[in-house]
């Protein structure tokens, strides 16, 4: 169904750094691009990462969706929707994770009219239809707004059948081959939503409240098939989903399909160490065949009290034991392992404990590759009600903009720790940086990394993280690149 939309078009929005290095595809936005298609309504994407809004040719618009994840890229919707406000006195609609997590202290601030809760595709053409209509608000579910100086929360809306949501996304309202991972051949999209675990420190135990559901083994047999088939150059398939193997009959089914099909494709996905310490030889030996070659898991900590403090609930011996079997089973799947750092209460023997189990690992499986040991930052999740004193969680959105997702100093360990935790992260950064995501950048960059890579190697070896000179000016020059100074 197509019309010119007489009431407007309704233009979403990505923000970031204007010419941040490797953007990855805003599948979320061609999700709710592809609703509001079907309802009739013309839509644009802005990707603020490669099109500057200041040429922006403003014309009628229905209202403006924007997109955040809580951190940096909330200041640049700020300054977004900022600029905006000159121009156009359409509504401002925001949606995504921050929202949702914080759907009333994000509706309370100026530059915000509506926030979408939860899955925005079938809210968003309800809302669109209700601003196009001139309907009130309270007639639509899974908003909170303003209303008369008050803030407004109606009742939750209905999540999508994710078969439903159309294959042939509006890709060409993309700049889509300026992204470097689609000029690469790897291709993100979508298997399933939601996480039954209870990581303390996710945001799934809000957003999703602990439920997973997922796309049948046929629709993403034919989700396939068709990006395979309309992108011909796509040779990796990298789906976003947070916990792909929960169910794991789906995989068999898929994994079969894709061997029955021929479909000529090599992926990736994340999944759970506890889950691949359980499986048998026949199914690794299955993803294999299928065309697995790597698996991403969350290791966390070597320390079995911070994991029990984080909920994690996987065990060193389960971690060992997963890569062991991959390495006898499915030699071709790499292990991508990430990191976590400090935590409160950990100590410099915590981390020793996770070193230490990093390189067992390695030691058992030379293919695993460390992701990174990232510095906990605490979003809103339910580990956020019980970290010390010395943190205020933020009281605004704009507070929630300054937070440095990958630069934050834990307030509750000294300066000095702080500087330490950041050292380990960029020594394991370019000690381990996946060979296959290297090949994704420019020449510069990567002879810039082989440089710093040696100089990594040899500190995590000799576990020497003072006087990071060469990675605080490393550090410098991708934060100036990303946008966060």
């Amino acid at each position: 169904m197509s019309r010119t939309n007489p009431e407007g078009y309704v233009l979403l929005v990505y923000p970031g750094k204007y010419k941040a290095p490797n953007p990855q595809i805003p599948l979320s936005l061609l999700h709710i691009a592809a609703s509001l298609q079907q309802e009739g309504f013309s839509v644009s994407i802005l990707d603020m990462r490669l099109q500057d809004y200041h040429c922006l040719s403003i014309g009628n618009l229905l209202f403006i969706g924007i997109t955040c994840m809580s951190g940096q890229q909330i200041k640049y919707a700020l300054e977004f929707a900022q600029y905006i406000r000159t121009q156009t006195s359409c509504p401002l609609v925001w949606g995504g994770v921050h929202p949702t997590l914080l759907p009333e202290q994000t509706a309370s601030n100026d530059f915000v009219d509506i926030v979408v809760r939860g899955e925005g595709e079938l809210i968003i053409k309800d809302l669109a239809h209700t601003l196009a209509e001139n309907r009130p608000l309270d007639s639509t579910e899974g908003i909170t707004y303003r209303s008369n100086g008050a803030i407004k929360s109606n009742p939750d809306g209905q999540t999508i059948d994710l078969d439903a949501i159309p294959i042939d996304l509006p890709y060409n309202l993309l700049q889509i081959e300026r992204y470097p991972s689609f000029k690469a051949g790897r291709f993100h999209f979508q298997t399933s939503r939601g996480c039954p675990h209870r990581c303390g420190f996710c945001y799934n135990s809000i957003f999703n409240k602990h439920h997973w559901r997922g796309k049948s083994a046929k629709r993403v047999l034919d989700e396939i098939q068709y990006i395979t088939t309309k992108f011909s150059h796509i040779k990796m398939l990298d789906p976003i989903d947070d916990n792909v193997f929960v169910d794991q009959s789906r995989i068999q089914q898929i994994c079969e399909g894709i061997i029955e099909k021929r479909l000529n494709v090599q992926w990736r996905a994340n999944c759970r160490f506890d889950y691949v310490s359980a499986y048998d030889k026949e199914f690794l030996e299955l993803l294999e065949k299928a065309g697995c070659v790597e698996l991403c898991f969350g290791g966390e900590s070597g320390s079995e009290r911070l994991q029990q403090l984080i909920c994690k609930d996987v065990t060193a011996e389960e971690m060992l034991q997963s890569v062991e079997k991959l390495r006898q089973w499915a030699p071709s799947i790499e292990p991508f392992v990430s990191w976590m750092s400090g935590l409160p209460d950990e100590t410099n023997e915590d981390l020793v404990e996770t070193f230490d189990l990093m390189d067992r690992l390695q030691e058992i499986n030379p293919k695993t590759q460390h992701y990174n040991v990232f510095v906990y930052t605490p979003f809103p999740s339910p580990v956020l009600k019980y970290l010390p004193s010395e943190f205020t969680p933020p009281q605004s959105l704009e507070e929630w903009g300054n937070i440095d997702v990958f630069h934050f100093s834990p307030p509750w360990h000294s300066p000095a720790h702080g500087a330490k935790l950041q050292a380990i992260s960029a020594v394991v950064h370019y000690a381990f940086y996946p060979k296959t995501r290297i090949s994704e950048h420019n020449l510069a960059y990567k002879i810039g990394y082989l440089i710093m890579s040696k100089m990594a190697k040899y500190r995590w070896e000799h576990r020497y993280f003072d006087f990071p000179v060469e990675l605080e000016l490393a550090d410098a020059l991708s934060r100036w690149l990303k946008g966060f100074v």
